[in-house]
């Protein structure tokens, strides 16, 4: 019993340590704003990239609120992999919907 106990502690103390970091995107008609959260907090200048579609090609920073807004242009609707790069080099991901532009 007390390893069980033990074993608990310790994974709730390496959860607690870890960063918890948050990737919102909203679909609009010529884009998607990103939100990218870290501890709860907006992650100033995060670098936000595209990763499997290559046609936008660039990168884009966060401002003070932890958005930005990545302009795309999709013949058919997909699934777009976003990925965010804290200051700190932190990197996260998340997959979002994204729909064709000829509504």
């Amino acid at each position: 019993m007390k390893k069980l106990h033990f074993v608990l502690a310790t994974a709730v103390l390496t959860f607690s340590a870890t960063s918890s970091a948050d990737i919102r995107v909203t679909d609009t008609q010529n884009g998607a704003w990103v939100k990218v959260t870290d501890n709860g907090q907006p992650a100033v200048n995060a670098t936000v990239s595209l990763e499997n579609y290559p046609q936008v090609g660039q990168t884009f920073q966060t401002g003070e609120n932890g958005r930005v807004f990545i302009p795309i242009s999709v013949n058919n609707s997909r699934s777009i992999k976003f990925k965010a790069v804290t200051q700190e080099g932190i990197v996260y991901s998340r997959f979002a919907f994204h729909s064709d532009s000829k509504r």
